[in-house]
């Protein structure tokens, strides 16, 4: 049945059947000590981060799916080969395709594909850097990213998401 289940993704028939087993399931939520999310308290163990995300009615729209950071701890402790985080991740597609992801994150996505760093390096970096006794930072793989956004079509979501 798992397999069945996880080959049908991100289909909506697989999709549905697949959130309906992972919130009737809740064993993922013996990670809540170790994601990051427990930190919001807003989660607690009758009303888990993976629960908001597949059962609001909001699906891409709901700012709470940006809080995974794809850790794949629900993915490893998942007996029914579920992957929350697959779900989940296929909410962030949505919200990129649909435009409904917000700015910040679409920047931030945008800023990793084209420099390989969440965040613009300036002289201030390099500054900080060479205070702590650090060197200048490596360069990154930045032609293997594009690829990378290219071919899993995150390249086309960014650009049709461009005001």
């Amino acid at each position: 049945m798992a397999s069945a289940i996880r080959a049908q993704y991100p289909e909506t028939g697989g999709r549905h059947q697949a959130a309906e087993i992972c919130l009737k399931c809740g064993v993922c939520c013996t990670v809540a000590h170790s994601c990051h999310v427990t930190y919001d308290h807003q989660f607690n163990p009758r009303y888990t981060f993976v629960y908001d995300c597949l059962a609001s009615e909001k699906g891409a729209a709901n700012p709470n799916i940006w809080l995974c950071v794809s850790c794949h701890k629900c993915e490893e402790t998942c007996p029914y080969e579920v992957s929350p985080i697959h779900f989940i991740e296929h909410l962030k597609g949505e919200a990129l395709a649909r435009n409904t992801a917000h700015p910040t994150i679409r920047a931030e996505v945008t800023q990793v594909v084209a420099t390989g760093y969440a965040f613009p390096l300036t002289s201030a970096t390099d500054r900080q850097r060479q205070g702590f006794g650090l060197g200048p930072l490596a360069p990154r793989a930045v032609a293997d990213l594009a690829k990378i956004a290219e071919r899993t079509g995150l390249a086309e979501r960014l650009k049709e998401a461009q005001p």
